[in-house]
This record gives structure tokens, sequence and C-alpha cells, in this order.
């Protein structure tokens, strides 16, 4: 028996028109494999851990190398002392826009975290360390006029992606002085809706419930969807969510529940850091959050409000250069893809390494050729597929994968 791991064509992904529905999916991973090919699949899993976690202790500074942990840059003082454990900050992450956002908190208060609308609560705008200069430059006047905004830059080393992002973010709650009980986590471009006004106290009351009826301690105000939707207008209602949309994973706006990294996942504690999977760079670690913390139900998730996030497209200028977007996460997909280039798998009945299939799928014109950013992109969505495949046949906790990539590592 082959231990070649079956994928098929995600029709929706190969067409231009649906595409944006499915971004992260390129392939479906088949339900049924060999055990052959679910120790490929274990591999694979095994494999990503390690590349990341090499990522995570390389850095440009020679006083950090070997460091595998976050660091942080920021913005205003540190030290807040009319803040309490009862605050609830908000953390927002952001990349790239820098321009954007400046030019949308100084034109509007349509966005759900723009400061004046957090009656006083703190917000946190993370962005990438190489992002941090430009973001402060741009925000420098949004800043100073509200003392509740500060600017944070995270360090991974050579790690970047979305759930790094995300992970960091955890990181940032965690270290937090005045210790908060709750934080809400949010993309840049969610709008802020009369169903999610997150300061009502109904709605307030909702999530509070959710937390508390489910035992979750990821809860979203909504559902999020893959593609933006037009933005209602000031208190107008919104309708809700399809039955079928209510088993989407909480993303885009969420709000989680302190302690952000020893968290029980299994019964046991997690040796990770907190909810979100960073070695899930190319998007799914939303899903596979959501897996670890069992939120699925009948195919519904549990942890939704049944509203929708509205996200909307920033308005305003690019910013130049870009360096995270452009070079840093370029640069953390080109490591993986070394890595993973020898994955096998069976197409179409043949059995081929992932390096081929990407170069098959530009043959297509799916995707730009090697070595374009998007190759490499749409390489590790396809391991990232085989990772949430490998979960539904399998389930693994956080502690069992970073416990036998320990092990395996330190055979070497």
């Amino acid at each position: 028996m082959s231990d070649a791991i079956v994928i098929g064509e995600n029709s929706l992904w190969v067409s231009p028109a649906t595409r944006p529905t499915c971004k992260y999916a390129p392939v479906v991973v088949n339900k049924t494999q060999t055990d052959q090919a679910k120790q490929s699949m274990r591999n694979v899993l095994h494999k990503r851990v390690e590349l990341c976690r090499q990522l995570g202790i390389e850095h440009e500074k020679p006083q950090l190398a070997g460091v595998g942990w976050f660091s942080f840059l920021r913005s205003g003082p540190s030290h807040e002392p009319h803040l309490r454990s009862t605050n609830v900050p908000v953390i927002v992450i952001s990349g790239g826009s820098a321009l954007k956002v400046a030019q949308e908190l100084e034109s509007n208060y349509r966005l759900a975290w723009h400061p004046a609308i957090l009656r006083n609560e703190p917000l946190y705008l993370l962005v990438h360390r190489l992002d941090f200069a430009s973001y402060g430059g741009a925000l420098r006047r949004m800043m100073a006029q509200f003392r509740n905004m500060h600017l944070i830059g995270w360090d991974g080393g050579k790690m970047t992606g979305f759930g790094a992002a995300r992970a960091a973010a955890l990181a940032f709650a965690d270290s937090l002085p005045y210790l908060p009980k709750r934080i809400l986590l949010m993309d840049q471009d969610v709008v802020c809706t009369e169903a999610t006004r997150h300061t009502r106290p109904d709605v307030l009351g909702q999530v509070t419930r959710l937390h508390e009826e489910t035992g979750k301690s990821l809860v979203g105000y909504g559902v999020g969807y893959p593609t933006r939707q037009g933005v209602p207008k000031l208190f107008a209602e919104t309708p809700a969510p399809a039955k079928e949309d209510l088993n989407s994973p909480v993303q885009q706006f969420v709000s989680i529940t302190a302690p952000f990294r020893q968290k029980l996942l299994t019964g046991k504690p997690s040796l990770n850091d907190g909810i979100y999977p960073a070695y899930m760079v190319a998007g799914g670690e939303d899903m596979l959050a959501g897996f670890h913390l069992d939120m699925m139900d009948a195919d519904e998730n549990v942890g939704l409000r049944k509203q929708r996030v509205i996200k909307k497209q920033l308005s305003g200028p690019d910013d130049p250069g870009n360096r995270y977007w452009n070079v840093a996460r370029v640069e953390t997909l080109k490591r993986l893809f070394e890595g993973e280039r020898h994955t096998r798998l069976v197409w179409q009945g043949h059995v081929v390494t992932l390096d081929l299939l990407m170069r098959m799928f530009s043959a297509n014109k799916w995707i730009k050729p090697l070595p374009d950013a998007e190759a490499y992109n749409a390489a590790a969505c396809v391991i990232e597929r085989i990772i949430l495949r490998l979960h539904k046949l399998e389930p693994f906790s956080a502690r069992s994968v970073f416990g036998i990539a320990e092990k395996k590592v330190s055979t070497v």
C-alpha cells in the first residue's frame, strides 16, 4: 500500500470567480487514507512543527539567537496603574496597512475598534516589528489624541504568518501587568454594527453567557465570512446568518478568556503558546484552534453568536515597501517549501511530490510559477489542509504534537 497522501481538486478554489470563498483550501484531502498514508500525514505535521520551531529561534540580533519566544516593541508607557483585571483590552492584528488604517480612523468611526468608541478600554494595535516604524509615523496624531491607543510590534524571529500573529497576540495579552480576565481579538477591517457592538450591555451579556454555558475560552461575536460584505448604515439591522454558516470557525471578532497561554486542551495542560497554532502559517489557525477546543456540535459551532461579522475594504494608499508582507512572509513560506517540497501525494491517480504539484498548478494557470510567493503560499496551504484532515481522522492535542516534536528534535 502507498504512503502517499490522497488529495483531490477543489473546484471552488480552481475557479477565479469562487476562489475568494475558499482561498486557503487549494485541495481536498481525502477522508479515506491507508495506514501508511496516515503515518505520512503525522510526519507532515511533525516536520511543519520542527521547521517553525527552527524559524522561531533565528533572529537578526545575535543576542537573541536561539531564543524561541515572542518579544515586543511598545509605544508609550507600558505601566498603566489605572487599569485593572476587569478591563477588557482590545487587540487588533494589522499588517502592511498603516496608511489605510490612519485614513480610516481619521475619517470616520466605522471600524469596531476605533479608540473613540471603546469607552476608554485599552486598544493595542499589533503589527510585526518590520511594520512598527511605518505605523508609528502614520498613527502619531491618533495616538496623541487617544491615550488608550497603543502600538505594539511583535517579533517571532524568522517566523511569520497568520498563526504566529495570533499566538503573538495571546503572548502579549499574557504579559499585561494588570492581568485582564478577558480580551477581544479583532481583524483590522471589522466594522461596528449594532448586532456586534461590544459595548452594548445585551451583547456583552450574550458573550459572557456563551463563555459560561459552553465552557469554552473562545467565543465569536458572530459568523466571520471569507469575503467582505456591504457595510450597513449606522444603526441598521444586519440579516441573520444562514444555518449552514454556523459551521464556521470562531474568527475575525472574538472574545478570549484567561489564561491566555496555558490552556487546558483535552483535559491536560498544553505546552504551546495558547489556542492558536503558530505553525499554521498560511491560514487555518482559527479552524484548528476550534478543533482543539471541540467547538462543533451537529455541524454548528457552539461558540458563535447568531449574528454576522461585517468587514470592509480599507480605503487609502498602499504602504510603500511593505517589508513584512513582501519580504519576511515570503521568506518564511520559502523556507517551509524547501523543507516540505518532497511530501508525497496522490493527485489524479498519480504519485507526485508537493514540488511537482505546484508546477502542475502553474502549468494549469492556477497560480504563478515557482519561485513566486503565490506558489509558496499555495504549497503551505496544501500542507495545512493535510494537518486539518489529520485532526479529523485522529484528533491530536497541542501537547501531543509538541511532545512528539521535542522527542524527534532531540534525536537529531
